[in-house]
C-alpha cells in the first residue's frame, strides 16, 4: 500500500503495509488465521449467498491478522480463497466474478466487529486519540513513535484503526500543538535580553565559525584540546544558564530534549535562521544545555586521565629510586661487614692508634661513602611512601599545567554542609588568584580536616619547635586534587552541571507524577505487589535448592562431579560434535555477485533506503538518489571514506559529500536497520533460527575497533590497539540479526550497557532472554532485566566461583545437610523497605530519563551500607541464584547460551571483514557523531548481507519442503546467514547500472545437496 499523499510521513512503507496492507498469507499463516472456529464459520455461513459467505470467511481471517477490514477482488486473494473453499465449501459451488456489494460489505464489517467486541472507528474517538497523541508527543516527537503508540492503544482498547490519512492528520495536529505549546511558553518565559543573547548567536558575523567550533569534539586530553574545551564551555555558559532556567518550565521529556539538541547539530546556521524564532530558540537551548554538560564531563574525564597518569609516573619514579637505594645498600653491605670485623680483628690491639684503624676503614670505604652508608642506616624515614612525596615536585609543573585549570573551571558541590574539601579548593583557588603560593599562607587558613595526622609530616612544613607553619605547595595541591577525585567517585561530591556526575536523587522521577505514562509502559515490577513477587521467586529458589541437592546426591547430574574433600565442582562438557551445516556446501555453490547488486536487491525487497530521509523533506529539492545513498553507506562501512570511494566508483566526490551531510544521521540509519531487521523476521527461515521455541534469545557483546582520527572516546589499549586508540562497538544480536548497536569507550565496562542496548531496540523483534559473557555481569543486571520482564542468561566460565554467589530465600539453617550450601540468606525485608525508591529508579529507567550505565555508576558510589544499593544488590542475588541453579541442573541451558554467544562472535567476524576492506579494522570519522555514523553504516551493510543470505536460505527451505526432503530441510535450518565468501566486497564499484536484479529462483535451482 504505497503512501501517495503529501501529508507528513508517519510510518515507513513497510510499516504502512504491516498495519494497513491486504494480508498475503503463507501456508502457515493460512492455517493460523483462516481456520475458523465453529462460531466463526456459523457467522460466515449466515450470509445470504456463496460469494458473501466466502468473502465473510476471508474477512474474518484478515481481521484476526490485521484488526482491519479490506475491500478486495477475488484475483487479489486467489490462494486464500482456494484455502477457504477447500476447507469449508464445495468446489462445485459457483462463485460470481464480482465479490460483494457495498451494503453486504458494511453489514459484514458490523457483524464481525460485534463478534470480536471491537468498536468501529468514528469521529467520536478522535478527541480521545488526539489527547493521547499530545501526551505521547511530550515524551517523543518522532512521528513513527507517536503513530505506533496510537495504534497499540487502539488495539488494546479494541477500537478499529482509522484510515492512514486520518492517522497522519492526528499526528500532525499533535505535533503542531506540541510545537505551538513550546513556542508559546518560550515566548512568555524568555526575557528580551535572553532572546537577544540567542539571536546574537545566529546573527554575528563570526557565529558560523563559533557554532562550528562548539560542535567539534576534542581529539585527546592534551592541554591544547582541553583549553579549547574550556573556551567552548565558557562561551556557552550564559546560554546554558538560560536553558537551565527555561527548559524545566517547558515540560518536555529527556528524549525530546536530546532530539531537539541533535537538530541543532545537524542544522547549519543558515537553516536555523530560516526556522521560526521559537523553534530555533528551542533547538539552541537544548543544544546549549547538553553540550555544556558534555563539555563538563570531558573536563572531568581529562582530570581523571591526567591524575591517573601522574600517579603512575610518581609511583614508578619512587619505586625506581627506592630500588636503586636498596641495591646500593645491598652492594655496600659486605663492605660494612668488613668494617664491623675490624672491631674483632686480633691484629688490632687496644694500643693500636685510632688513626691506624681509620686508615684501614677508609681503605674499605672512602670517608664520603662511609658517611653515606652510616646516615642511610640511621635514616628510618626512607620508604616508598616518603619517596613518592619527595618526588611530587618532579610532576608539579604537570599538575599546574593540566589539572589546575580544570579544578578552577569546574564547580563542585556536596551534600555535606560546609564540606572541608570544597573549602580547601576555594582556599587554593583564591590563593592562586592573588598570585600567591600556598607555602606563603598560614597553616591556620588550611582546613585542618584535609591534613590527616599520618600524612602531616609529608604535607606540612615545621618550625624549630616542630609545629606546622605552612603546607608544601606542590604536595598539598596534588593531594587535594586526588582527594577531590576520590570523593567525586564516591558520591560525596557531585557536579550539577554534568551528565555523568550529578546526584542520583536529582535524576529520579516521581512515580506519582508519571502514573499514566508508566501504565502504558507496562513494566512488570510496577504491576504487582512486592511481597507477592518475592514470594514467587523465593519459593522457586528454595525448590531449586532441594532439587539440586537431591539430584547431585543421587548422581543424576551426569555433567557434574562434586569432590566432597576439596568441595570442588567439575563440569563435564558435552564432547558430542555439532550437527553438520550447509555453510560450506551451500555458499560455495552461490555465484559471486557484487555488493552493489546485493544492496539493490535488498532495497527492492524491503525499501530500507526510503528510511534515509533528510531533516526537512519539504525543503529537499529532489528525492535522494538510491545509487548515491548506497555508495555513501558502503564508503563509510568499509572505511574507504568519500574521497577513496569517488576514486573507485562512478559517483563523484561532491555528490558523496552532499549525500552524507543531508541523509546520514544516527536516527535515519537506525530506521533503515530496523526496516531490514523487520523484513528478515517475515522470511520463512527466521523462525528456524530460534534456539528455543519458548523464548527468543538475544546476545550482547562488544567488538574492538581502532579509530582513524583521535577522539576522547577512543582510549589506548596495547592488547587490542597496539600504539593506537580505539572504541568498542557494542551490539545486540537476535537470531543472527544485529538489532541494535552503538559505540562505547574502550575503558567502559560492557556490563553497564546490557539493559540500555535492549531498551533502545526499536525493531519489531524483541528478545525475551539476553545472553552475554562474563563481561556482561555486574551486581545489578539480573535485577534490572528482571524488573522489565527479561531473563538474563550469561555464560559462566568458572562454576566454582559461581557457588559463592548462590543464596537462599528461607533460613540458611534449612540447608545444613546439603552437599553445597547457600552463601547467605536473601534480606527480603530490606527489599520491601526500599520498594518506593526502587520504583523511582525503575520508572526513571523506563522513561529513559537515565541510562543504565549512569545508574550503576552512581549506585556504586554509594557507601556499602546504603540501603537502596543493598536492596538492589539483594534482589539481584535472588534472581541470579535462581538462574545459577538452573544452569547447574540443566546442561541444555549452557549449550543454548554458548550457541547464542557463538552467533554474535560470527557476526563480529563479518563486521571485521567489512571493516578490513578499507585496509584496517577501524572506524572513520573525526567526531563522536561521525564515528557512530560509520559504525551504523557498517551494521547496515552487515544487515543487508544477512537479509540476502536469509532470502537464499528461505527459498531453498521452501524448495526442499515442497520436495519432502526432510534431511535437507534440517540442514538448511542449521545454516547461518552470516557468510560473505560468495560476495565481491572489493574492487571498482558500479552504482549506475541497468543490470537486472539478482534472480534468486535461478540461483536456487542450481543448488544441489548431497
Amino acid at each position: 500500500m504505497a503512501n501517495k499523499n503529501k501529508n507528513l510521513s508517519v510510518l515507513s512503507e513497510a510499516e504502512i503495509f504491516a498495519y494497513y496492507g491486504l494480508p498475503d498469507f503463507d501456508e502457515e499463516q493460512q492455517v493460523r488465521f483462516l481456520l475458523l472456529s465453529e462460531s466463526e464459520l456459523a457467522l460466515a455461513k449466515s450470509r445470504p449467498n456463496i460469494n458473501s459467505q466466502i468473502y465473510c470467511a476471508l474477512q474474518l481471517g484478515f481481521f484476526k491478522a490485521k484488526k482491519l477490514f479490506f475491500k478486495f477482488d477475488w484475483t487479489e486473494v486467489e490462494a486464500d480463497k482456494d484455502f477457504i473453499i477447500e476447507n469449508y465449501f464445495s468446489s462445485a459451488d459457483v462463485i460470481t466474478a464480482n465479490a460483494i456489494g457495498n451494503k453486504e460489505y458494511y453489514m459484514q464489517r458490523k457483524l464481525i466487529a460485534e463478534y470480536f467486541g471491537y468498536q468501529m472507528w468514528s469521529t467520536v474517538h478522535k478527541p480521545q486519540l488526539l489527547k493521547l497523541a499530545k501526551q505521547v508527543a511530550r515524551r517523543d516527537v518522532t512521528p513513527i513513535y507517536i503513530s505506533v503508540e496510537l495504534l497499540s492503544w487502539l488495539d488494546e482498547s479494541e477500537i478499529m484503526r482509522p484510515a492512514y490519512t486520518t492517522l497522519q492528520l492526528i499526528v500532525v495536529e499533535a505535533l503542531s500543538f506540541e510545537r505551538g505549546r513550546i513556542e508559546l511558553l518560550i515566548e512568555e518565559t524568555l526575557t528580551t535580553t535572553q532572546k537577544l543573547s540567542l539571536d546574537n548567536l545566529l546573527i554575528r558575523e563570526d557565529s558560523l565559525s563559533n557554532l562550528a567550533a562548539l560542535k567539534q569534539d576534542a581529539k585527546n586530553f592534551r592541554w591544547k584540546q582541553m583549553s579549547l574545551e574550556r573556551e567552548k564551555r565558557s562561551s556557552l555558559k550564559s546560554i546554558y544558564k538560560i536553558s537551565k532556567m527555561i527548559l524545566p518550565k517547558l515540560d518536555i521529556s529527556l528524549q525530546n530534549r536530546l532530539y531537539y539538541s541533535s537538530l541543532a547539530i545537524f542544522y547549519t546556521i543558515y537553516d536555523l535562521r530560516r526556522l521560526p524564532k521559537g523553534q530555533s530558540y528551542l533547538y539552541l537551548l537544548c543544544y546549549a544545555f547538553y553540550r555544556f554538560r558534555q563539555l563538563t564531563d570531558n573536563l572531568v574525564d581529562a582530570m581523571k586521565f591526567h591524575l591517573k597518569k601522574l600517579e603512575t609516573t610518581n609511583k614508578t619514579s619512587a619505586n625506581i629510586k627506592f630500588n636503586k637505594l636498596h641495591a646500593n645498600e645491598r652492594k655496600k653491605a659486605p663492605l660494612v661487614g668488613k668494617l664491623l670485623l675490624l672491631y674483632v680483628d686480633e691484629k688490632l690491639t687496644d694500643i693500636t692508634p685510632f688513626g691506624e684503624v681509620r686508615r684501614r676503614a677508609f681503605n674499605i670505604l672512602s670517608k664520603e661513602e662511609l658517611k653515606e652508608a652510616g646516615n642511610s642506616m640511621l635514616d628510618k624515614s626512607i620508604t616508598r611512601l616518603s619517596l613518592r612525596w619527595q618526588l611530587v615536585s618532579e610532576i608539579s609543573k604537570l599538575v599546574t599545567y593540566h589539572l589546575r585549570p580544570i579544578f578552577r573551571e569546574i564547580h563542585f558541590e556536596s551534600s555535606i554542609p560546609n564540606n572541608p574539601w570544597l573549602r580547601a579548593l576555594n582556599w587554593v583557588n583564591s590563593t592562586h588568584d592573588k598570585k600567591q603560593t600556598l607555602s606563603s599562607r598560614s597553616i591556620d587558613e588550611c582546613p585542618s580536616e584535609t591534613l590527616p595526622k599520618r600524612l602531616k609530616s609529608f604535607l606540612c612544613q615545621f618550625d624549630d619547635d616542630n609545629q606546622p607553619i605552612s603546607v608544601y605547595a606542590d604536595r598539598y595541591e596534588f593531594w587535594l586534587y586526588r582527594q577531590l577525585r576520590k570523593r567525586l567517585q564516591a558520591g560525596e561530591l557531585y557536579i550539577d552541571d554534568s551528565i555523568q556526575y550529578r546526584r542520583l536523587n536529582d535524576e529520579l522521577v516521581s512515580v506519582d507524577d508519571k502514573v499514566s505514562i508508566l501504565e502504558q509502559l507496562n513494566i512488570p515490577w510496577l504491576q504487582k505487589p512486592i511481597e507477592s513477587q518475592l514470594y514467587v521467586l523465593g519459593r522457586e529458589l528454595d525448590e531449586l535448592w532441594q532439587k539440586f541437592d537431591k539430584e547431585l546426591k543421587a548422581g543424576n547430574l551426569k555433567h557434574l562431579d562434586y569432590d566432597t574433600q576439596k568441595h570442588k565442582l567439575t563440569w563435564h562438557r558435552n564432547q558430542a560434535k555439532e550437527p553438520p551445516t550447509l555453510d560450506t556446501i551451500f555458499y560455495d555453490q552461490i555465484p559471486y555477485c557484487d555488493v552493489t547488486e546485493v544492496f539493490r536487491f535488498v532495497h527492492e525487497k524491503c525499501q530500507f533506503l526510503a528510511a534515509l530521509k533528510p531533516l526537512q523533506p519539504r525543503y529537499a529539492k529532489k528525492a535522494a538518489n538510491l545509487d548515491d545513498l548506497m555508495a555513501v553507506i558502503i564508503a563509510q562501512a568499509m572505511n574507504h571514506g568519500n574521497k577513496i570511494m569517488s576514486q573507485t566508483s562512478d559517483i563523484p566526490y561532491h555528490v558523496l559529500t552532499a549525500t552524507y551531510e543531508q541523509y546520514l544521521r544516527q536516527a535515519s540509519l537506525q530506521a533503515a536497520n530496523d526496516t531490514i531487521s523487520n523484513a528478515i523476521m517475515e522470511l520463512p527461515i527466521f523462525q528456524h533460527f530460534s534456539l528455543d521455541l519458548d523464548a527468543l534469545y538475544g546476545a550482547v557483546d562488544g567488538q574492538k575497533f581502532t579509530v582513524k582520527h583521535s577522539n576522547i572516546k577512543a582510549r589506548h589499549s596495547r592488547k587490542y590497539f597496539g600504539k593506537g586508540t580505539g572504541v568498542v562497538a557494542y551490539t545486540l544480536l537476535c537470531n543472527h540479526i544485529p538489532l541494535q548497536g552503538y559505540l562505547i569507550g574502550a575503558h567502559e565496562y560492557e556490563a553497564h550497557h546490557v539493559f540500555d542496548i535492549w531498551y533502545r531496540n526499536t525493531s519489531e523483534i524483541t528478545p525475551s532472554v539476553i545472553t552475554g559473557d562474563m563481561h556482561s555481569i555486574n551486581k545489578a543486571n539480573f535485577a534490572i532485566l528482571h524488573w522489565f520482564g527479561l531473563s538474563f542468561s550469561p555464560r559462566f566460565t568458572s562454576l566454582n566461583k559461581q557457588l559463592d554467589d548462590i543464596y537462599c530465600f528461607s533460613r540458611i539453617e534449612r540447608f545444613n545437610d546439603q552437599l553445597i550450601k547457600p552463601t547467605k540468606q536473601i534480606d527480603c525485608d530490606l527489599i520491601v523497605r526500599e520498594k518506593d525508591t526502587i520504583d523511582q529508579i525503575v520508572a526513571t529507567l523506563g522513561l529513559k530519563e537515565i541510562t543504565q550505565g549512569v545508574l550503576i555508576r552512581k549506585l556504586c558510589t554509594y557507601a556499602a551500607a546504603n540501603p537502596t544499593r543493598q536492596a538492589i544488590f539483594e534482589y539481584d542475588k535472588l534472581v541470579r541464584s535462581i538462574y545459577t541453579l538452573k544452569y547447574l541442573l540443566n546442561p541444555d541451558v549452557e549449550q543454548i547460551v554458548n550457541h547464542s554467544q557463538n552467533r554474535i562472535e560470527a557476526y563480529h567476524q563479518l563486521r571485521a571483514a567489512i571493516a578490513r576492506i578499507g585496509g584496517k579494522k577501524e572506524l572513520t570519522g573525526h567526531t563522536d557523531i561521525e564515528l557512530e555514523i560509520s559504525n551504523q553504516c557498517a551494521r547496515l551493510m552487515a544487515n543487508v548481507i544477512i537479509y540476502y543470505n536469509s532470502t537464499l536460505l528461505s527459498h531453498l527451505l521452501t524448495k526442499f519442503e515442497t520436495q519432502g526432503n526432510n534431511s535437507a530441510v534440517e540442514l538448511i535450518k542449521r545454516t547461518s546467514p552470516i557468510a560473505w565468501r560468495h560476495l565481491l566486497l572489493n574492487g571498482h564499484y558500479t552504482f549506475h547500472s541497468d543490470a537486472p536484479l539478482i534472480d534468486i529462483e535461478s540461483i536456487i535451482e542450481r543448488i544441489e545437496l548431497d
